[in-house]
């Protein structure tokens, strides 16, 4: 084979690609960015709620803290999936109210409680924050909207995606590849990293941190590990994508069957729209036909298989027929004329047995 066909589109698309990447990017990163800034004002409570005084007996105010024996009521808890919350509810002996206070999932203050045992309550603004019984202590757990885990998750989550992305485009831009060498691992790594770091601290900085502060910290240390991942992940991945191309062989088909692939090349038959190929119903037709039953395109004998090899720079964009299939190129000539055939790394093996390789 002497070659592979020239692709004349493949700087416009790594331009495309690169643009809405750095566009995708600066955004996500700015408005992580304002999120962040407003973590401070949204733990402007719990600064204050750390900084007061008790309050002075008999006395109430919403700057100082309010301690009270307060009366079991009840206690319940809620499941959903593999969580489950737990709740004391408890009344106010000042105004009669009831409380339904989150309790911590280690459950010791809520699995000693009973319904009429007298414990102290700690409120600050008419909220329960803290509730001892004996000598056992537990802060109430607060929806993320009263403080700053709420704007610091989605701050997270929108950064990390935001950077991973202007990794990917920083990549094009200066380290360009040249086409027809192999698939580099390095440039998705940022990308991936961002997105492991995203997926795994926004429910922690959200819901399973103590707080806001702790969530982050443990964010802090994730990136170093979420980059070694990812680097391991992306690595496996182009192995395993080679490896598996090399191992595919040639399959007769034993019915009719209509496979999707990409024909490419400077050939007749390399057609835009013509991404369907009927096998095992007389000699291998394309079409423009999801049944491949109107306007069909003959593959001519003269074509002849060569290799199956993984995605090199510069190959034609494929999409396979399955879902979570890769694809793989099947290197062929007609006549002088260098052809790839895109396939999926399920069918590939179809095609090459149509095609008599």
């Amino acid at each position: 084979m002497s070659g592979i066909p020239a692709y004349d589109d493949y700087g416009d698309r790594m331009l495309r690609r690169r643009t809405r990447f750095t566009y995708a990017g600066t955004l996500l990163v700015l408005l992580g960015a304002v999120l962040f800034a407003l973590i401070v004002p949204a733990e402007a409570d719990n600064r204050a709620y750390a900084a007061a005084a008790p309050c002075p007996p008999g006395t109430r105010a919403d700057t100082c803290r309010v301690q009270a024996e307060t009366t079991v009521l009840g206690k319940n808890h809620e499941s959903s999936g593999k969580s489950t919350k737990y709740y004391l509810v408890l009344t106010d002996p000042a105004t009669r109210a009831e409380h339904r206070v989150r309790m911590p999932s280690d459950r010791s203050v809520y699995a000693a409680a009973r319904p009429g045992d007298q414990v102290t309550a700690t409120y600050w603004k008419d909220e329960v924050r803290e509730v001892r019984l004996g000598n056992l202590v537990a802060e109430a757990e607060l929806s993320p909207v009263h403080d700053g885990r709420l704007p610091g998750a989605f701050a997270v989550a929108l950064l990390s995606g935001g950077l991973g992305a202007l990794w990917f485009a920083a990549w094009l831009r200066f380290r360009p590849e040249t086409p027809g060498t192999p698939l580099d691992w390095r440039p998705p790594t940022g990308l991936v990293a961002g997105i492991l770091v995203a997926c795994a601290n926004f429910p922690i900085v959200l819901m399973a941190a103590d707080d806001i502060w702790s969530g982050l910290e443990f964010t802090a240390w994730s990136i170093p590990a979420s980059l070694l991942l990812s680097a391991w992940l992306c690595r496996w991945s182009v192995r395993k994508v080679r490896r598996a191309a090399a191992r595919i062989t040639p399959t007769a088909p034993t019915r009719r069957q209509v496979l999707r692939v990409l024909v490419h090349g400077d050939v007749p038959y390399s057609r835009p729209g013509y991404v369907h190929l009927v096998v095992g119903d007389g000699p291998p037709a394309l079409s423009t036909d999801p049944e491949a039953r109107l306007a069909r395109l003959p593959l001519p004998p003269t074509l002849r298989p060569h290799r199956v090899r993984e995605l090199l720079v510069g190959d034609p964009e494929f999409t396979p027929g399955r879902r979570g299939e890769y694809p793989v190129v099947i290197a062929c000539t007609d006549t002088t004329h260098p052809v790839l055939i895109l396939a999926g790394k399920n069918t590939a093996g179809l095609v090459l047995g149509a095609l008599g390789g």
